[in-house]
Parts: structure tokens; C-alpha cells; sequence
């Protein structure tokens, strides 16, 4: 496992939150080879309960809070990193992930809480960088998805010591995207988050998922082997797509809005057949796309964009 080095402070600030009460791990599980830290992060406030498990009665989500989580997050074993990217880089990192599963009792005796959605985690540089390609302000972004659960959360009733995991025996897929890294070369992908300050005990509520709870948290990324600096291009590329009814019908004047990866919003409205469309988006990003319809809800996508992307539909949900 990489060592990554510290200023002083640093490196105390790292030692208090080594003392966690949270784990969440997600990993690749298509081969077993060693994989290498080559970034990590750090709550700056870690008194901030900012990750945020929420019951809805029919189901739970797992987010940061609207505005993200400010965290420190350094580079480590990069080579030829250019040298506005080493060291700690002010950024705030941004969770989202739901569930419909509901939560259950292991073998062992653990409360297990599993998700069943696509599991994503986006840092983003607080200002731009001068290097890179996109917007110069990704970071890094993992995105976990697969047909059955993502991660899953684990622990004792009641108890201060919880864990998130992948089950051994399901194979996901996990994809990092970054203005800054190459990650083609990258075979087995993981990444852990550890939380600190959870509240309240981890323990059943309402629906049959876990209770809602608050915690802080740190973090980190690795693959094997490490990615190198090769940022990619700003091409612009375009999104399009169709917006559905559940019995597959166009919807017009459905609004559809895109989040940029440096938060700037654009929305357009879709045709008379339903069909919307986004012209000159930067590539080499992690976009957010949501419909709004009268009538109709419908699940935002979380996509990162490389190429043109024409068929990006949406249904609406029963």
C-alpha cells in the first residue's frame, strides 16, 4: 500500500481520524491482484456530520449534504504530477447513492443495511486548475454500479462500529473518471470510506432500513497499477435523448437540466416527441441529468461523458 507523506499537522489531523467508527468498502472482485493507494481525502472540519443516512419509510438514501462536504485531498505516487496538484488541494467531495433494499440480519449476528443503486463519489477542486483537461476541477470521481447490490452496511446493534461492504461473491463495476488522470490502463479499482462521529447507534427504523444517521468521514482511492497524469482533451460532445412515459411514449415540454461537473447549470426542453438535446457539453466529465414533467418523476442519471451520447432516455416511473 502506498505511504503518502504529511505536513506534521497533517499527518496528527490523519492519526485522530484513523480512530473510526464507519467503514464503507467497495472494490472490483474480477481478479485479486494488489492494489495501490494513489489518493486520499480528509474532512477539514471534522466536527461536520456531513455524510447523511436518511429513512423515507419506502426506502433510504445516502447523501452528502446539498453542498457538498469540503474535504483536503492529495495525489500520491503519480508520476510527472505537475506541481499545482501535489500536495492538499481544497476540494469538496459529494455523495449519492439510494436503496429500496430493505435492511436484514447476517449470518454473524450484524444488522446489514444492503444498497441496490448506483453508488457514486465526485471530488471537485474547489477552484480550477491552470492544468488538466474538462473543467480542471474533477478530481476524481468513482462510480460503483451493477445489477444487484452496490455496498452494504454493516454492524452491531447499538453499537459504535459499523462497515460497509461489497459481498465477496457479487462483481461490480467500479469507473474512475478525472480531469488531472489516465485511468485506461487500470485493471482492479477500490476505494474505502471511514466515518467517524456516527449518530445516532446504528439500529432498525421505519420500513425495515436503518434509522437515519449523520457521521464525518476520510477516505481512499487505489488501483492497480496506479493511473499517470494525461488529462484529457476539452472536446465538446453532445447529450441527447428521449423522454418516456412508462408505456414508451414521448413527453413534451419536459424540462431537462444538466449539473456540470463545476456546478453550472443548463436545462433545455424536449420536443413534441420528446426528444431534448445538448450541444457543445465538455467532455472528459461527470454530468448529472434530471427531467421534470407534470405528472411524471423520473431518476436522475449521473453520467461521465467521453463521447457524443445520443441515447440518453429517460423513463418515467410508475
Amino acid at each position: 500500500m502506498l505511504s503518502l507523506r504529511f505536513k506534521e499537522s497533517q499527518r496528527n489531523l490523519w492519526q485522530l481520524m484513523a480512530v473510526l467508527s464507519f467503514l464503507l468498502f467497495v472494490s472490483t472482485t474480477a481478479s485479486q491482484a494488489q492494489t495501490t493507494t494513489f489518493a486520499q481525502f480528509l474532512q477539514r472540519n471534522t466536527a461536520s456530520q456531513n455524510f447523511v443516512f436518511t429513512n423515507n419509510t419506502t426506502g433510504a438514501t445516502f447523501n452528502t449534504v446539498n453542498n457538498g462536504n469540503p474535504v483536503s485531498f492529495l495525489y500520491g505516487g503519480i508520476a510527472n504530477l505537475p506541481a499545482e496538484l501535489q500536495g492538499f488541494q481544497n476540494a469538496t467531495i459529494f455523495v449519492t447513492s439510494s436503496t429500496t433494499a430493505p435492511a436484514g440480519s447476517g449470518s454473524d449476528g450484524n444488522l446489514v443495511q444492503p444498497f441496490n443503486s448506483t453508488f457514486t463519489i465526485e471530488v471537485r477542486r474547489d477552484t480550477p486548475a491552470t492544468v488538466g483537461g474538462g473543467t480542471r476541477r474533477n478530481l476524481l470521481t468513482a462510480i460503483v454500479s451493477q445489477g444487484g447490490t452496490t455496498a452494504n452496511i454493516t454492524g452491531q446493534a447499538n453499537s459504535a462500529s459499523f462497515t460497509a461492504s461489497t459481498p465477496s461473491s457479487t462483481s461490480q463495476v467500479v469507473t474512475y473518471t478525472s480531469d488531472f488522470l489516465d485511468f485506461t490502463q487500470t485493471i482492479d479499482r477500490n476505494f474505502g470510506i471511514s466515518f467517524s462521529s456516527v449518530t445516532p447507534a446504528l439500529s432498525f427504523g421505519p420500513g425495515g432500513f436503518f434509522n437515519s444517521f449523520s457521521a464525518s468521514g476520510s477516505g481512499t482511492f487505489a488501483s492497480n497499477p496506479v493511473p499517470h497524469y494525461n488529462p484529457p482533451t476539452a472536446a465538446a460532445v453532445n447529450i441527447e435523448g428521449q423522454i418516456l412515459t412508462s408505456g414508451g411514449r414521448g413527453i413534451a415540454r419536459a424540462q431537462v437540466t444538466l449539473i456540470n461537473a463545476d456546478g453550472t447549470t443548463r436545462i433545455v426542453t424536449s420536443n413534441s416527441f420528446g426528444y431534448y438535446r445538448f450541444g457543445e457539453v465538455v467532455a472528459g466529465q461527470t454530468v448529472v441529468v434530471s427531467v421534470s414533467a407534470k405528472r411524471y418523476t423520473f431518476a436522475a442519471q449521473v453520467v461521465s461523458i467521453s463521447n457524443d451520447l445520443t441515447d440518453l432516455n429517460f423513463m418515467a416511473q410508475q
